[in-house]
């Protein structure tokens, strides 16, 4: 590997990350006056979802990234000049395969990866999120595959990643929709009263959330 594409991985993560946090931001806040985060949220999401692939991808090899890499016709090697001219990364919808084809990893939910691709270019290209609950479908994807993969990979949950001081509204916003997701060691709620979130929530759902964040089960 050419130095100058040491720490590729990394520094991909990096930027995955602050997607994540304005994702994370724009799926769960968006009160009177900032409506229209919540139609951006598929957006972010999505790109924070491209980034962690491709951190992952990197992580065998940086040059995996890249569906021209056969073009180069001379022996020399190739360095990040050459890829920055010329590279050309793989398609959003064709990552899955390649992060499974060089890693053996698997995308979690598959499902909601295509969702989420398809709204982002419904509201990319039409401005249009109507017959969806935009948040949801962002939730869901970033917690049913990112989420997952950056616990699993890089030890680091989604949760942490917003733009507030508490992690407990992203909490709050989870439990209201029954997602599951990572819940870090230190979590301690001091915003919010989880049980609130949690007295619609099913019994199985709610057995969870109390295992999963300490609480003591609602008799």
């Amino acid at each position: 590997m050419h130095e100058s594409l040491k720490g590729i991985s990394t520094r991909i993560l990096g930027l995955a990350t602050d997607a994540l946090k304005r994702a994370n931001t724009d799926a769960v806040y968006f009160d009177p006056g900032m409506e229209h985060r919540q139609s951006l949220a598929p957006l972010a999401a999505a790109h924070a979802g491209e980034l962690v692939l491709k951190a992952l991808i990197a992580k065998e090899h940086p040059l995996l990234l890249f569906k021209n890499i056969g073009e180069k016709a001379t022996d020399d090697e190739i360095d990040l000049d050459w890829l920055l001219k010329n590279g050309r990364t793989h398609d959003f919808s064709r990552l899955p395969s390649v992060l499974w084809a060089t890693s053996g990893i698997k995308v979690p939910n598959i499902e909601s990866y295509r969702r989420i691709a398809a709204l982002r270019n419904q509201i990319q290209h039409f401005v249009d999120d109507r017959d969806c609950d935009v948040q949801y479908a962002c939730l869901n994807f970033i917690y049913s595959n990112i989420d997952p993969l950056l616990s699993n990979h890089f030890g680091i949950a989604a949760c942490k990643f917003h733009e507030d001081e508490f992690d407990d509204y992203v909490i709050g916003c989870l439990l209201a929709h029954q997602i599951r997701f990572t819940v870090p060691r230190d979590t301690v709620l001091t915003e919010i009263d989880p049980n609130e979130y949690l007295k619609n929530c099913s019994p199985d759902y709610r057995e969870w959330a109390c295992a999963e964040l300490k609480l003591d089960l609602p008799s």
